[in-house]
């Protein structure tokens, strides 16, 4: 009869959810997927997030530049496999891409020296040498940004202070504990990687953010005093460090990024660098960002939703246009809203961090 509906054809659970042809790689928030299935489920999360960089978008003879930070750990190598295949994709599709790379690694000279991070950059530029690579130490972000005005002890010490490195080492000791000195060093490690990105003339940063580290952010940042620039700190598109900031892995949670290059093939596992699990410390003990981190790595697990949900209703949160806003943070540059003194001109949570600040 017309307009009669088909019965549904029955699921065979034993089968992928999705193509019901091969048995289950893996399970995806309940439901079951085969390998080919699950990484068109994470490529297609990426690419949705990339629409802004179609080929259509781009200007002939000129391709917009996006700078990649680069730190070894899944979330960041499942990043860039997943927009280097889109980018083989736009080529073959249509002759030309929407977009190319410029791949950062910032060397973090206070951590113990490890020839592996030297070991997996040579393997990633031999498996993606169509892209730009760039280094810098993290010291340079003292010549490219002037912190005299902050760290005024610092900057005086010539005799204490002769290399960049101790400088660098100084001013993170100037923190007041554990869970500033590691505040100041992601600021330190942003505002490196944003003026590289300016200088390489690129049009926005592209983060490695899953899910689950996005969430850990909006927990910590909010314990650590910035709860209110939450709309500018984890949302996609204009930034208050005058530059566009994107994180095409918000969809997906950690340790799905970690299944997918687990699948990859040729394997994933050479370009990975894992970092050396700190001693067991109370939580007492543990900084702000290591307490969620331990958090969200165990609720991923059994709880998937609630990592997600937190992300969600972050993203709700409207931010007024940067056009309106009058002051910002001299350090991590977030807007101020009546959060500072007048003299300092920081914010509530970096006036926690900085010493010089409250004299």
């Amino acid at each position: 009869m017309p307009g009669r509906r088909l019965p549904a054809q029955p699921v065979d659970d034993s089968l992928c959810r999705r193509c019901q042809t091969v048995e289950p790689a893996i399970v995806v928030r309940t439901e079951p997927l085969c390998r080919d299935c699950f990484s068109k489920y994470v490529q297609t999360k990426v690419v949705k997030r990339m629409e802004t960089f179609r080929v259509r978008n781009s200007e002939l003879g000129k391709v917009r530049k996006l700078l990649v930070p680069l730190s070894h750990d899944a979330c960041s190598v499942g990043s860039l496999h997943i927009l280097s295949h889109h980018l083989k994709g736009q080529a073959e599709k249509t002759g030309r891409t929407g977009f190319k790379l410029c791949i950062l690694r910032i060397d973090d000279e206070l951590a113990a020296a490890d020839g592996q991070r030297d070991s997996s950059l040579a393997t990633i530029q031999a498996r993606y040498p169509e892209h730009e690579y760039r280094s810098a130490a993290l010291s340079e972000v003292l010549s490219l940004d002037d912190l005299s005005s902050l760290f005024p002890d610092v900057s005086e010490n010539r005799v204490e202070c002769a290399s960049p490195r101790d400088r660098l080492l100084s001013i993170l000791n100037s923190s007041k504990s554990a869970t500033g000195r590691q505040d100041t060093l992601q600021i330190l490690r942003r505002k490196l990687v944003v003026q590289i990105a300016k200088r390489e003339e690129c049009e926005a940063v592209v983060w490695e953010d899953s899910t689950t580290k996005l969430a850990e952010r909006t927990l910590a940042e909010t314990a650590k005093g910035r709860g209110f620039a939450l709309p500018w700190t984890v949302a996609d598109g204009e930034s208050p460090h005058g530059i566009t900031f994107y994180y095409p892995l918000r969809e997906l949670l950690t340790k799905e990024i970690e299944a997918y290059i687990s699948f990859v093939e040729p394997p994933l596992d050479q370009q990975l660098v894992n970092p050396e699990k700190p001693a067991t410390v109370s939580t007492k003990n543990m900084t702000i960002d290591d307490l969620m981190n331990q958090y969200f790595e165990s609720v991923e697990r059994d709880y998937p939703s609630i990592v997600a949900n937190v992300v969600r209703t972050t993203g709700k949160l409207k931010a007024a246009p940067l056009s309106q806003v009058e002051q910002q943070c001299e350090l991590c540059n977030i807007p101020l809203q009546g959060q500072s003194p007048e003299k300092s001109r920081l914010c509530y949570g970096c006036i926690r961090n900085i010493p010089q600040s409250t004299s």
